[in-house]
């Protein structure tokens, strides 16, 4: 009989020890359920937006706004020149000027060089002026259309000689053409600058050209 009592008494413990487990597993909350796919999706999709950013101006238009700027300048700056040459009286300091005109690399450079030359009188300076036209690079045209007025008779002798070694310099056959209008010249000086210089122009435009 207390057998039985015992027996009894340990199956109401083992009843309440299993009811109070299963209360304390029920009263944990369920973990929160994993993120779906389209949520996922979704943000992967929504990135925070990029700060903008000015768009830069194509190199060419730039490049091409900057040579129209310095035409612009160099051709103001062969006006000035030009202008200062005629209001200056000193010697030394037209020559300076005559320098910084040939050296500004601009179209009307030697067209200011031909009107200065043509209102020259002095003869020292008409010197000066072809000198600086032949600092000048390409345009041989207008440089063989100055160096044929300056070479002309009504011209001083060392304008007519320096205009022909001009033409020595210029290196272009249509320069023989102009000279030899000159070939019988009453100046022996210049008879023999003229002779010399076409024999040159003729030995340099014939030498034959290397091959490419």
């Amino acid at each position: 009989m207390k057998r039985l009592q015992l027996l009894f008494v340990a199956a109401l413990t083992g009843a309440a020890l299993t009811a109070t487990g299963c209360s304390k597993k029920e009263s944990e909350p369920p973990p929160p359920p994993p993120p779906t796919a389209s949520t996922t999706i979704q943000k992967s999709q929504s990135p925070p937006p990029l700060p903008s950013v000015a768009q830069p101006t194509p190199p060419s238009e730039v490049s091409g706004t900057n040579q129209t700027a310095t035409d612009d300048e160099a051709a103001a700056q062969v006006k000035k020149l030009e202008s200062d040459y005629q209001n200056e009286q000193d010697f030394q300091k037209r020559v300076v000027i005559l320098y910084d005109l040939s050296s500004t690399e601009s179209p009307g450079t030697i067209d200011a060089i031909a009107r200065l030359f043509l209102n020259e009188k002095d003869q020292e300076l008409k010197v000066e002026l072809i000198n600086s036209l032949m600092d000048i690079d390409g345009q041989k045209d207008k440089k063989l259309a100055i160096l044929g007025s300056a070479v002309r008779s009504d011209q001083p002798k060392d304008v007519r000689l320096e205009a022909i070694d001009g033409m020595a310099d210029v290196e272009d056959r249509r320069a023989i053409q102009l000279l030899q209008a000159f070939a019988n010249d009453p100046d022996e000086e210049v008879r023999d600058a003229v002779k010399d210089t076409i024999e040159q122009l003729q030995t340099v435009t014939t030498q034959p050209q290397p091959a490419p």
